[in-house]
């Protein structure tokens, strides 16, 4: 039987604007359901988990029952995961910084995204935020092993460029993976910062030295890229069957927040490549279900990036018809560490 890679990686995360929403159903319960998915069908899942927010809500717990309980529940939900072979690994969201916590609704306010992406930190706060951050997710790591090895990152809003800022603090950690590149993808705002136009939408795990851009045979880092499939979003069948969708509880996530809002500096269209979408389970519905059946007949190597909070049942459900048929048809290997470059 023929193999394909299929990793699923996900962003464990509230949401990052005026309202962040609850741990309940933006974290905890949207990450059972998908979980049991993957256990169903033997697959592994890398959950990058916003240790900024981990950072905050530790310090938070000191002083709030409420905090502390969603502190508790989190380091609960993360320790199984790792029980259950799956990986964890950091994500980090510096506007976390400027984060106002409401005691009486026991949620966030992010509002304030100037410090959005790492760079717009100095080199000294950069330090201090990646240092205090990663020691929020050893602390719950080291409970369930003290040989977990954190070696592999995402960057918050795929923004891990200029790589040289993030050098510094991948060897200070020992990181030598990185999950942040989204083929194609190219964003000039406010808040996302990047520009992937010169890596394929469908690459495959590749080495790189100073450049996430620039392959190198014998590079120090290794890059896994996010895959995206090929879409016409003016087709009126998706712009139906999507409004359908988001009337209906079936179609619905679960998340009750509110996202951090997109400016873009760039004005015009052509600037942005509306013909391709990542792959995500959010974005996995039954009319294009096929299109990533073909994806991955047409390729060995994919990648989903997923938010828990952004799923529904409609998309759990299309999940499962994918991956029954996936593992019909070939061999899937879905631990990142087997998937050699």
């Amino acid at each position: 039987m023929k193999e394909k890679q299929i990793l699923f990686t996900f962003d464990y995360e509230l949401f990052l604007g005026s309202k962040s929403g609850s741990v309940k159903n933006c974290m905890l319960e949207p990450t059972e359901k998908v979980v049991k998915i993957l256990n169903k069908n033997n697959v592994k899942g890398i959950f990058f988990v916003d240790c900024s927010y981990l950072n905050r809500l530790e310090s938070a717990a000191e002083d709030n029952i409420k905090a502390k309980k969603d502190y508790q529940s989190i380091k609960s939900q993360l320790e199984s995961l790792i029980e259950q072979g799956h990986y964890i690994y950091p994500h980090i969201h510096p506007h976390w910084i400027d984060a106002l916590y409401i005691p009486e609704l026991n949620e966030w306010d992010l509002s304030n995204d100037a410090k959005y992406r790492i760079n717009s930190l100095t080199i000294e706060e950069r330090v201090e935020h990646f240092d205090s951050s990663m020691k929020a997710l050893n602390k719950i790591l080291n409970n369930v092993s003290l040989n977990y090895k954190i070696d592999a990152y995402r960057a918050g809003g795929w923004c891990i460029q200029p790589f040289q800022v993030f050098a510094p603090l991948f060897n200070q950690h020992k990181i030598v993976v990185d999950f942040s590149v989204l083929g194609g993808g190219i964003k000039d705002g406010n808040t996302l910062n990047y520009d992937f136009k010169s890596i394929d939408y469908n690459s495959s795990p590749y080495r790189f030295e100073t450049n996430v851009n620039q392959k190198s045979e014998f590079g120090k880092y290794r890059e896994y890229p996010i895959s995206s499939i090929l879409i016409n979003k003016k087709a009126i069948s998706n712009k139906i069957i999507n409004k359908i969708l988001w009337k209906i509880p079936y179609g619905r996530n679960t998340g009750d927040g509110i996202g951090a809002v997109f400016k873009s500096f760039s004005h015009n269209p052509s600037d942005y490549d509306l013909t391709k979408e990542m792959v995500s389970i959010e974005l996995l519905t039954i009319n294009k279900l096929k299109t990533y059946n073909r994806f991955l007949k047409d390729n060995e190597y994919m990648q989903f990036i997923s938010h828990p909070k952004m799923i529904s049942k409609h998309n759990l459900d299309t999940l499962s018809k994918f991956l029954k048929k996936a593992t019909a048809n070939y061999s899937i290997e879905s631990d990142w560490r087997n998937i050699k470059i």
